[in-house]
């Protein structure tokens, strides 16, 4: 057992809230086990022995409120002081990502240095403090710690801005060199469109701002009743893409088992694998085949290694995907493969340990010839849906590192945060308080978010595509509340408009990153 405590300016802290807490082994791989709160004092109980991290959430102040992890720890009786080991991962963090990025070569007086070396100031004071002996550490401790933790959390993200945006420059001078680059070699900006709204309002939002859609084929909304498929809603779309607008469509995921994404009258087979699998393989060889004269790029499948819906093996998580890639393969030889990892940081693995940790999965699928092109990642935050918790920049930009290992291209296939903050009182889910980046969620934050996170993204060199999550906001229970484009009255929002400058500095060839210096604050024209 493993166990923090958490102090206020008193003592230990009784009252302290314990959210998105589960617990890491090696490699970042999320373990099973059980992580609880008493008095002050966290608990940590992992199934399989060894070094444990943890991580959960954490008001670090003016950086917002956001989910951080320590480093892994040896199993003690005395407990660790929770943000003193926040704190050393940090740093931790900082040192390896400097040296990772080729970003050592800094003056004293340089502003990310300065806070490096005031952060690590902060950090070696509350370590050399003397520990109480039974709560592992003191008011005092704590405060330091926590200034630690704040100011290298800051230095962090303007370390990650400052790479991103010269990988970005980097990425721009060598397209430039190009005398004819492919569509491929350009980065593109991308639009999730829900079939259900077809209105040339909204046509003219995707004319003027992606390069291509993305059109979800909710199994739900295509075959309501088993055996009659209904395809006029996503052929209205298809046609006025291909016909009109002349834009790529990314069409999927074609099997998305999410509560929302699936009919009911498939929840008859949810036991019977074999069953199940016959009915996906059909499914998808129909709408394949209906659609591969104008799509070229498929998600095939989406988050099956999460398990929260339908509860299948590891071995038939993979088959399922195989069989997906294979099928399209075979209808469409040509075509470009993609399987999208949901909730990238596995914070539902801690829940099961029979439950595959995206990693793994990915691993899995990039070893085992499935034949996929690439991944796509859900960068999903702020939502009360499980797993879309906040994180910091630089957390974002290691999830990529992490997942280029598995030596694919990959694609940021949504992104996305409110802009309302949400209403905790009236979910499903309880108290899961997703956070928030710098500032509570609104119209402003979502697009200055969204410019963060798309330049961190786009200067990753295995990525060259961002897809935002929503034109417009829905009411389905697998998308994000008030994270469209495009509220439910028709009127832009703010991120609009970041959206649009991104891409046609990305068009023009110009530099992304003076966006981050102007506040998305104006109104955006109405769509």
């Amino acid at each position: 057992m493993i166990t923090f405590a958490v102090f206020d300016e008193n003592g230990l802290d009784a009252d302290w809230t314990l959210r998105h807490a589960y617990l890491l082994g090696a490699d970042n791989v999320v373990a099973p086990g059980r992580v609880s709160m008493d008095g002050g004092l966290i608990r940590c109980e992992p199934i399989e022995t060894g070094s444990t991290a943890l991580a959960l959430q954490w008001d670090a102040g003016d950086l917002g409120v956001v989910t951080l992890q320590t480093c892994l720890l040896p199993h003690r009786e005395r407990p660790y002081l929770l943000s003193l080991e926040l704190a050393r991962h940090q740093i931790m963090q900082l040192f390896v990502k400097v040296e990772e990025w080729g970003e050592f070569a800094r003056s004293a007086d340089d502003p990310v240095q300065k806070l490096f070396d005031e952060a690590l100031a902060q950090f070696t004071a509350a370590l050399i403090m003397e520990p109480h002996p039974e709560t592992g550490g003191s008011p005092k401790q704590d405060a330091a710690a926590r200034k630690a933790i704040e100011i290298g959390l800051e230095a962090g993200e303007r370390l990650t801005i400052q790479h991103a945006c010269k990988m970005v420059d980097a990425k721009r001078e060598a397209l430039a060199a190009i005398e004819n680059p492919a569509p491929e070699q350009r980065p593109s900006i991308g639009i999730r469109v829900h079939p259900d709204r077809f209105t040339e309002p909204l046509q003219r939002v995707i004319t003027g701002t992606a390069d291509f859609i993305n059109l979800p084929l909710r199994w739900s909304d295509l075959e309501p009743e088993e055996g009659k498929y209904d395809f006029q809603k996503v052929d209205r779309w298809i046609e006025w893409a291909v016909r009109t607008a002349r834009v790529p469509v990314v069409a999927g995921p074609i099997i998305d088992l999410r509560p929302g994404c699936v009919p009911d009258w498939l929840y008859i087979w949810e036991n019977d694998y074999d069953t199940l699998r016959e009915l996906v393989y059909e499914h998808v060889k129909r709408v394949v085949t209906r659609y591969r004269r104008a799509v070229s790029r498929w998600t095939v499948a989406s988050g099956l290694h999460i398990g929260s819906n339908f509860t299948l093996t590891l071995e038939q998580v993979v088959d399922l995907t195989r069989i997906c890639a294979l099928m399209v393969r075979k209808l469409h030889p040509r075509a470009s493969i993609r399987v999208e990892i949901a909730q990238p940081f596995g914070e539902y693995a801690s829940n099961d340990g029979a439950t595959l940790a995206p990693q793994l999965y990915a691993e899995i699928i990039a070893q085992a010839g499935v034949g996929v092109d690439s991944f796509g990642l859900q960068l999903l935050m702020g939502d009360v849906t499980p797993g879309r918790s906040t994180r910091d920049l630089m957390s974002i930009a290691d999830l990529l590192d992490r997942y280029a290992e598995f030596q694919r291209p990959l694609a940021v296939s949504l992104l996305g945060s409110p802009a309302v903050a949400p209403d905790l009182a009236s979910t499903g889910y309880g108290d899961v308080d997703p956070g928030y980046w710098r500032e509570p969620w609104s119209a402003a934050a979502q697009a200055d978010w969204m410019a963060h996170v798309a330049i961190v993204a786009l200067g990753h060199p295995s990525v060259n595509s961002v897809c935002w999550q929503a034109l417009f906001d829905t009411e389905n229970e697998a998308d994000m509340y008030a994270g469209g484009l495009v509220d439910g009255s028709g009127n832009a929002r703010p991120a609009l408009s970041r959206l649009r400058d991104i891409r046609s500095r990305l068009r023009q060839n110009k530099p992304l990153c003076d966006l981050l210096r102007t506040e998305s604050t104006q109104s955006a024209p109405s769509a």
